[in-house]
């Protein structure tokens, strides 16, 4: 059986890691906003960001072709500013995956540090640690390794493992759904 074509989506406010199907990473980051002292961002420059950051994930998802795509759920514990815009870029972002007709698979943190250390509170380097004993590998960023990780999830979610955590930590897998889209 042939492996599906499989990316990972991490997303932050200021830093978007993607991991594509051919298991290559990538961060994509906001444009700076500079405000003069004193002022705060405007609307526009909000949306300014938000466009750049939507249009380059999705074009870049879509570009990559994949069957299906592992996203890390919002962090519905933060409660700043930047909470808000990561919910318009993270629904732009599935929006455009659902209408390309991209599986979505929306992956709870914790579940995602669960899978990938066995501990849902883990810290970025524990994820890195992980990375580097289960599969091998360092990334430039922790938005890279958690896209990684979001892939390698959904890789197992499907029947097609491409790091072999221990058994205690796969529990997690039953608790994510694959949503795929109804339709043409």
């Amino acid at each position: 059986m042939t492996k599906p074509r499989v990316a990972g989506l991490d997303q932050a406010a200021e830093k978007t890691g993607l991991a594509l199907p051919d298991g290559t990473t990538c961060l994509i980051t906001a444009p700076k906003v500079r405000v003069r002292k004193g002022q705060k961002r405007t609307l526009a420059d909000n949306m300014r960001r938000i466009d750049h950051v939507e249009s380059e994930s999705a074009r870049r998802i879509i570009a990559a072709r994949p069957a299906a795509i592992g996203i890390e759920d919002y962090a519905f514990t933060m409660t700043s500013s930047a909470t808000h815009r990561l919910a318009e870029i993270g629904g732009t972002i599935r929006l455009a995956c659902w209408r390309a007709g991209i599986a979505l698979a929306v992956i709870n943190v914790k579940h995602l540090k669960l899978y990938a250390t066995g501990d849902g509170d883990a810290s970025k380097q524990q994820m890195a640690d992980a990375a580097l004993q289960y599969a091998g590998a360092r990334f430039p960023s922790e938005d890279e390794c958690d896209a990684a990780w979001a892939r390698w999830f959904v890789l197992d979610l499907l029947g097609h493992p491409e790091v072999h955590v221990p058994a205690t930590h796969r529990h997690v897998l039953a608790h994510v759904t694959l949503h795929r889209k109804e339709g043409p």
